[in-house]
């Protein structure tokens, strides 16, 4: 009978490889139980456990890689040779050499030179790449005096879209892609990520780095071993593996013997573990140089359900673009596919990789309800945004970040606001007044869940709001009753006074501004404005919303809280 293997969870690292080990073997369809708070399975499913790590990378982001940019150029040769290149214009030649520039980069780097041995093909790729050449079209002359050369040159790329995407082809040109692309966020300098490596095929490498010690490990008598395993406290006969391989992680203990007690080093792990912590980029979710891990560590299975249900997410295609990797965050944490596990009622907590460092969050339970609660106005958020100069903000991106660092909406509101009525060149919107009441029904929610507005009256608050927004619709119609020019200057005027007001949080200074705007166009103040009076969270509440209506957008009675006659 085959050998059982119990891992248990332990921090947010070990249950990221933790996961990522789940994920590579059960992709493989290896038989693994999640019990409460570990996993169990079998010895045997170690067996070829380095091609089913990289299989498990290769298949999830093969898109991402330069295995995949070469072979997907197929599509292109298979079209212009069925019409004869009556369609080989300008453009198609411009794209055939880029391609050719992509292709001779990439397989005469020496990382992707060495593995050439192991790839079983009937032709030599370093003599094909060689025989690449890009197509100047001279002066006076014509594409299709050059047709010749293109369909010379179709040839070789066939043979080479051939070579590459053989099984060895890909086995190991995809692979070295995923390496550099994928696995090298989670850990790096050992095995096929150590540059001085003797061993050139990465199975190889990865299986005698990781899984052959392991399963000595497993197998191995352990009643005389005299040190502790760091992380999971079994026994271990050497002080050899650490986790500086690890990325943001560890130390060199050979070099930097002062960062442990007395010189001594005793932050040291079992294979097993240390095979756990390799899989620590399977367990992350990585899209746009960008990952993500939810610690959801309530049951090993709570685990990785909602980290399979993020990654599916994020990585499910939809005319070749990557759903977004908050609104798949956002899905994963509010998910109820099983009503007995509730996400909404833990803290989470949530790791991000970004610019090769790792950032935290806790998700709190108040948070996690704004998150659900919230999710039809997040949904309105997906397409909007604004340009700095050269640089792009998706305002989905900054209400999440806001959301995740705990922090209310007020100063984002302002922001859309100003950047709305100010014409500058450096600045473009492509956001309306419906996307910034979005932010302010959002901006509810999380007042009443975590800055100690009345729960009760959340309802209440977001009836205000759409009240208040509908009052500076209508004020905004009798200004442009008065004056068709009053957008241009007047109601901007208003809207900057109101605005300056908010953020200087001076609520006289905002009623003034009310007052007289509704003595110009003779009309009486909505006695619910009066609540700004209050506090400054009313002051944003009400006077936001306000400001919003009042620079646009339709209004309906049904939506916005009613007309213009209410009190």
């Amino acid at each position: 009978m085959a050998e059982t293997i119990r891992i248990e969870l332990s921090d947010w690292q070990f249950n990221a490889g933790l996961v990522g080990l789940y994920n590579v073997l059960a992709h493989a369809q290896e038989t693994v139980i999640t019990k409460e708070q570990f996993i169990e399975f079998d010895i045997d499913a170690l067996e070829n456990f380095a091609e089913k790590y990289l299989r498990y990378f290769i298949d999830l982001y093969n898109e991402t890689t330069p295995w995949y940019r070469i072979v997907s150029y197929e599509a292109t040769l298979s079209s212009h040779e069925a019409d004869n290149f009556s369609r080989f214009d300008q453009e198609s030649l411009e794209h055939l050499n880029n391609y050719i520039k992509q292709v001779k980069d990439y397989l005469t780097r020496s990382n992707y030179q060495k593995i050439f041995p192991y790839i079983n093909s009937e032709y030599d790729i370093e003599t094909l790449v060689n025989g690449l050449k890009l197509i100047k079209v001279r002066k006076n002359e014509s594409i299709s005096d050059y047709l010749d050369e293109v369909k010379e040159q179709f040839s070789t790329i066939r043979k080479i879209i051939e070579y590459c995407s053989s099984s060895d082809g890909m086995k190991y040109i995809a692979a070295k892609g995923v390496i550099y692309s994928v696995i090298n966020n989670g850990w790096n300098n050992v095995s096929f990520l150590n540059r001085q490596t003797k061993e050139f095929d990465v199975y190889v490498d990865y299986h005698n780095h990781f899984v052959a010690p392991t399963i000595e490990y497993i197998k191995s008598d352990k009643t005389k071993f005299k040190y502790q395993c760091f992380n999971c406290g079994n026994k271990i006969s050497r002080m050899s593996n650490d986790i500086a391989f690890l990325n943001q992680t560890g130390f060199d203990s050979s070099r930097k013997t002062s960062h442990v007690w007395n010189f001594a080093n005793d932050v040291v792990i079992c294979d097993l573990c240390k095979l756990v912590y390799s899989c620590l980029p399977a367990g992350f979710v990585y899209a746009y140089n960008y990952g993500i891990f939810v610690n959801s560590n309530a049951s090993a299975d709570d685990l990785i359900r909602v980290n399979r249900k993020f990654r599916d997410d994020v990585l499910k295609t939809d005319n070749q673009k990557r759903s977004f990797t908050y609104r798949a965050l956002v899905n994963a944490i509010t998910e109820k596919e099983r009503a007995k596990v509730q996400y909404e009622l833990q803290d989470v907590q949530v790791i991000r990789y970004e610019n090769e460092k790792y950032r935290f969050n806790i998700l709190s339970k108040d948070i996690l309800r704004v998150i659900r609660d919230s999710k039809k106005e997040l949904d309105t958020l997906l397409n909007a945004g604004y340009r700095e100069v050269r640089t792009y903000f998706s305002v989905y991106d900054l209400v999440m970040d806001n959301l995740l660092n705990n922090y209310n909406l007020f100063t984002l509101i302002h922001k859309l606001l100003v950047y709305s009525i100010t014409k500058s060149q450096s600045i473009e919107t492509y956001y309306h007044m419906g996307h910034v009441m979005s932010l302010n029904l959002i901006n509810v929610n999380y007042l009443k869940g975590v800055d100690g507005v009345d729960k009760g009256n959340v309802n209440e608050h977001r009836d205000l709001v759409q009240k208040a927004r509908a009052y500076g619709y209508y004020l905004r119609q009798d200004y442009l009753e008065k004056d068709r020019d009053a957008d241009k200057n007047k109601i901007r005027g208003i809207s900057y006074r109101l605005l300056n007001a908010l953020k200087t949080r001076n609520s006289e200074m905002f009623m003034h501004n009310i007052i007289t705007s509704y003595m110009f166009v003779g009309k009486p103040i909505p006695s619910k404005l009066t609540l700004a009076l209050e506090d400054d969270e009313m002051l944003g509440i009400v006077g936001y919303a306000f400001v919003t209506g009042l620079n646009g957008g339709e209004h309906s009675a049904h939506l916005n809280g009613g007309d213009n006659n209410e009190s």
